[in-house]
């Protein structure tokens, strides 16, 4: 039994009807789930975890994508910025800092320590956790009041070192 050409259309185009509806009604309730704006609830004694890892770049955009796909990634300014709300909020009885190998420089770390410094001087307690780490993943963590270290981490610490070269004497061998 052959069908016929108005019945394979009709079907088509009904199964392509229903795909458009379910795409519609699927993206009607992603952005109904999005911007529903539900604040998390922070009971008393709480303790913030904060991830520190990656680039940390200054800012990063709010992008549907990164809130369709819940990029968790942060950046210096939020991170900062928890830190800071951290301080005033009641709720909070201190900070659990997961350090894990950054790509930032030296001057992210820098400004991450001396904001964790500020947090302190709150009276709130603020911890450290490192699994594998190296100078500056324990120099932003010598900014907290304790440090742990998984019993299976790693930390490479070489100190800083420097090293200065004098030129005097080849400089006046040659009459310069």
């Amino acid at each position: 039994m052959a069908m016929s050409c108005a019945r394979k259309i009709a079907i088509i185009l009904g199964s392509l009807f229903l795909v458009f509806v379910l795409v519609v009604v699927i993206g009607i309730a992603i952005l109904v789930s999005m911007f529903r704006g539900s604040e998390p609830v922070v009971r008393d004694n709480s303790v913030l975890v904060l991830k520190i890892d990656g680039e940390l770049p200054d800012y990063l955009p709010d992008t549907l994508i990164r809130r369709l796909f819940g990029d968790d990634k942060m950046s210096l300014t939020t991170l900062i910025e928890q830190l800071h709300k951290a301080k005033a909020d009641k709720r909070i009885r201190g900070v659990l800092l997961e350090i894990d190998l950054l790509g930032a420089g030296w001057g992210t770390a820098e400004e991450l320590r001396d904001a964790i410094a500020d947090f302190r001087a709150s009276g709130k307690p603020i911890y450290a956790y490192i699994e594998v780490g190296s100078n500056k993943e324990y120099y932003i963590a010598t900014a907290c009041e304790r440090i742990f270290v998984s019993p299976t981490g790693d930390l490479f610490i070489n100190g800083l070192g420097a090293e200065v070269m004098f030129f005097r004497g080849a400089l006046d061998k040659l009459g310069i």
